[in-house]
């Protein structure tokens, strides 16, 4: 599944574990596992809860569109937004008063009172949560949650200015920002149904342990360890598919008829064994690096006008990575003797601006 509103940064969770959520083929997604009786549905929760969401988006974007250029929203903000939507994930939402760890001062704004105390820090829609305010905290948001559940016993806590919100964890011993973002703005306006259940799947507040010092036995840290295992299994197993991919690749490159300047170059030692490996290497890693960012949905930036929008569209349509994973797995013939998907391939790579040594 191509996960349009959710940016992944960081090791904190993987789109592997985040598709096992979506399909229910992970521990903790039964209905007693939200509090509810065995006999309701999880799904009949999300549907109530996505279509209470909706009204509450609109009411918000109408007190937003009356904002003045001076205006963060931050009273609007969490009051006809984000509460409502903490609320329906089951978190007892409450304001915060400053709080002191080891002589630093951390401004919380909230806190879920029946999760002991977790942070929840949330500012106006008009303010960046990567960028410090002219005026209040010393940190910028994100960076004022993330210092302060690495100074404390949390090991979660939640950011956002109501266009994403962000999910933190420990990263005591990270350099560089690690975090879950979805884009909540996207995904009700463009109605993301499948992936608002992710987000509430993974973040109800069963998701939290009532206690923070039984953190590390809340099912959102078994996720993270799940992702961290199915990270090491897959690391595990790809050394074995990469080296299949070169095989499969370079003997294919030499076996197609029209590749006789390929053929020719070492049967005049032109081209070496060593140095042909080394450029379908190059490739192999090529496609992998274009698969990830596409998952990531990296290739464009976020706030797209509607022109960037359309372009967006046709490069996933006709151009991406993903597209070539579509057609390979759909059960047809393809004639080997065309050569057309490899030289979309080709054009993908120039797209980026990558240097590309076989050429047919």
């Amino acid at each position: 599944m191509k996960l349009t509103t959710i940016n992944i940064q960081g090791n904190i969770f993987t789109s592997e574990i985040l598709e096992k959520i979506r399909q229910d083929d992970i521990s903790f997604q039964k209905p007693q596992d939200f509090g509810l009786k065995p006999s309701e549905l999880v799904r009949d929760e999300i549907n109530n809860a996505w279509s209470l969401l909706n009204t509450h988006w609109q009411i918000f974007k109408q007190k937003r569109s009356s904002f003045s250029e001076i205006d963060k929203g931050i009273s609007e903000t969490r009051k006809y937004w984000i509460v409502p939507l903490l609320n329906l994930l089951g978190y007892q939402v409450a304001l915060s008063n400053a709080e002191l760890v080891n002589g630093k001062s951390y401004a919380i704004s909230h806190r879920a009172s029946n999760k002991d105390g977790f942070p929840i820090h949330i500012v106006g829609s008009e303010q960046s949560m990567d960028k410090k305010a002219e005026s209040g905290p010393r940190l910028s948001p994100h960076s004022l949650v993330q210092e302060y559940i690495n100074s404390t016993e949390y090991i979660y806590g939640f950011v956002t200015n109501g266009n994403y919100f962000r999910v933190l964890r420990d990263a005591t011993r990270l350099s560089r920002l690690s975090y879950l973002e979805f884009n909540l703005e996207q995904m009700m306006e463009e109605g993301h149904y499948a992936e608002f259940a992710i987000f509430y799947r993974l973040l109800h507040a069963s998701r939290i342990n009532d206690k923070k010092e039984d953190g590390k036995d809340a099912t959102l840290e078994y996720y993270h360890n799940e992702a961290l295992a199915s990270g090491s299994r897959i690391r595990e197993r790809l050394s074995d598919a990469v080296k299949g991919s070169i095989l499969s690749l370079a003997n294919g490159l030499l076996a197609q008829q029209e590749n006789t300047e390929l053929r020719s170059a070492f049967e005049t030692e032109t081209l070496s064994a060593k140095d042909y490996y080394l450029h379908i290497l190059r490739s192999v890693y090529r496609i992998l690096f274009l698969l990830v960012i596409e998952e990531r949905n990296l290739i464009y930036k976020e706030n797209l006008t509607d022109d960037k929008k359309k372009l967006k569209d046709i490069y996933y349509k006709y151009y991406s990575i993903q597209r070539l994973t579509f057609l390979v797995n759909k059960a047809i013939y393809i004639d080997p003797k065309k050569t057309d998907l490899w030289q979309s391939l080709m054009t993908t790579f120039r797209l980026l601006k990558i240097d590309i040594m076989a050429k047919n």
